[in-house]
């Protein structure tokens, strides 16, 4: 797809000079690559691999930057991922000039990890600091390529419902209202309620902002309603999977159903480390070891998941820095 072009105050390459696309590794049920070269995973029920190919052009562009040093020493081609998921940029991989013309990245894709759009970038940048220009400045990019998974409405594949309502204006919630969410698992799908009541919480939560103060603290909070959220339900399901691991997989999703069986199904790879695990094998485990599956494994994936030590150190630094700006300034 056709995004604007920027024109930086420095030497570049010649748009179009790099490009990117996706291509679905085999028939995938419920994920398909569109025409305009994204792909569709709003209806996958399992994880499936996708294949990103850079190209770039004549080596003979290059020379716009610049006759000093070498191509491959002066700069290199790096794939950025950004998504509401993880709400920042993550390198995927780095790619020497000097290794062809044409790179591919496979990456894995899981719906009940994703949510949103995951977009899917190319840069050309300078690998060290050229005539003025710093280390990681883009100099060529490629067009975006999207992922598109569920809403951001709705958490990872499950489904639930988010709703603002003003704790303080509802009886019902009267001893919570200072309190950031209500989660009701009652309802099928479950409703998450966000509460609007609280000073500055939906400013702060729908702000736009991706650096600074309220970033990080938007980061935070992000990560601590995301982290209970899903302790509660995960922890509610697998209560249900008492006594069955005797029984098949299809027994067993009967017998959850609805939201249950869809959040132990996303999360039984990461609860038993093993990308192929399923309800069943969630079941045994819940019937051997119980406490170290809900009261270890469980907490400890779930951090991993939501980025909190991230989330804590982009807040901690933010705090820090400003108490030093503080400190200096009275000094």
């Amino acid at each position: 797809m056709a995004i604007p072009r920027t024109f930086y105050p420095y030497k570049t390459v010649r748009s179009g000079w790099l490009s990117l696309s996706a291509e679905l590794v085999g028939e995938v049920e419920g994920v398909e690559r569109l025409t305009h070269g994204s792909i569709s995973a709003r209806e996958a029920t399992g994880a499936f691999d996708v294949e990103f190919v850079i190209e770039s052009g004549s080596p003979k562009a290059l020379k716009a930057l610049g006759p000093t040093a070498s191509q491959s020493d002066r700069v290199s081609i790096n794939v950025v991922e950004s998504s509401i998921q993880s709400r920042r940029r993550v390198k995927l991989a780095e790619f020497p000039l000097d290794g062809g013309s044409k790179n591919v990245l496979r990456m894995r894709y899981d719906p009940a990890d994703s949510r949103g759009d995951i977009e899917v970038q190319a840069f050309l940048t300078y690998t060290g600091q050229e005539n003025g220009v710093l280390p990681g400045t883009r100099c060529a990019e490629s067009d975006r390529v999207l992922v598109h998974f569920d809403g951001f409405q709705t958490p990872p594949g499950s489904g639930i419902e988010i709703n603002w309502v003003d704790f303080t204006q509802e009886e019902q919630y009267a001893d919570v209202q200072g309190e950031l969410f209500v989660l009701d698992l009652l309802t099928e799908p479950p409703v998450l309620l966000l509460n609007e009541g609280l000073p500055d919480l939906k400013i702060i939560l729908m702000s736009d902002a991706n650096r600074g103060a309220v970033a990080r603290v938007k980061e935070s909070q992000f990560a601590l309603i995301e982290s209970q959220v899903w302790n509660v339900m995960i922890t509610e399901a697998l209560s249900r999977l008492a006594d069955a691991d005797n029984d098949d997989e299809d027994d067993i999703t009967d017998r959850l159903g609805g939201w249950r069986s869809h959040v132990l199904r996303g999360w039984a790879p990461s609860l038993m480390n093993d990308p192929d695990a399923k309800i069943s094998d969630l079941a045994e485990r819940m019937a051997a070891h119980p406490d170290d599956l809900i009261l270890n494994v469980l907490p400890r994936q779930i951090q991993l998941r939501v980025g909190a030590g991230h989330s804590f150190s982009g807040l901690a630094n933010q705090f820090t820095d400003g108490l030093a700006t503080e400190e200096t300034d009275g000094a």
